[in-house]
């Protein structure tokens, strides 16, 4: 079993399942996805929804991965919106933390 113990990792690995999937020998495109991913890399789909908590941003950057391969994949758009919104890649609005750091009653409001 393989253990991702940082995000430049995680992107690494999933290139290289990437690059396996496009240059698969295969009559049909092979559609590069999570489930494939973590048999690739020796990790469960649990350990790699895990990994959002430990890299964010590498972990979005693996979300950009996958869109890009699955719309590029051939398949219905209505199974690639599906796929991505299961693994939480679409669907789920951006929030910002905004930080402010006026303080209204120190310089009047």
């Amino acid at each position: 079993m393989t253990t991702i113990k940082s995000g430049r990792r995680l992107i690494a690995k999933i290139r290289d399942y990437i690059e396996e999937c496009r240059n698969a020998d295969t009559k049909k495109p092979v559609f590069a996805n999570v489930a494939g991913f973590c048999r690739f890399a020796g990790i469960s789909v649990a350990e790699f929804l895990s990994l959002k908590r430990r890299f964010p941003g590498e972990f979005e950057n693996a979300g950009a991965y996958f869109e890009d391969a699955a719309l590029n994949s051939g398949a219905t758009a209505s199974l690639v919106g599906m796929y991505l919104r299961e693994y939480g890649f679409w669907g789920n609005p951006a929030t910002e933390d905004i930080i402010c750091e006026h303080d209204g009653y120190e310089d009047g409001i």
